[in-house]
């Protein structure tokens, strides 16, 4: 990549300059797109396989929960004198 003076206070930039500046950052902009969106891509695609994958598995285990009986007690607080710390 081309790297670039910076021309001092009372010179203009010139218009090549100028242009070859924009086209390199349009080209970065590009180029990242284009890797972001090949990422998205190939992401996409594994996870239509895996989900394809998923559902002509043989021997596949359910998805539903079993309901547990949930068992309560009542709250009962234990109260000891030995926590209690005298200073």
């Amino acid at each position: 990549m081309f790297s670039f003076q910076y021309p001092g206070p009372n010179q203009k930039i010139p218009i090549t300059t100028k242009i070859s500046m924009a086209v390199w950052i349009i080209l970065a902009l590009v180029l990242l797109s284009f890797f972001a969106f090949s990422f998205f891509v190939i992401a996409l695609l594994v996870g239509v396989v895996l989900f394809t994958a998923s559902l002509f598995q043989k021997n596949r285990r359910t998805t539903t929960r079993s309901q547990q009986d949930f068992h309560t007690r009542p709250y009962t607080p234990k109260q000891k004198d030995d926590d209690i710390i005298d200073i």
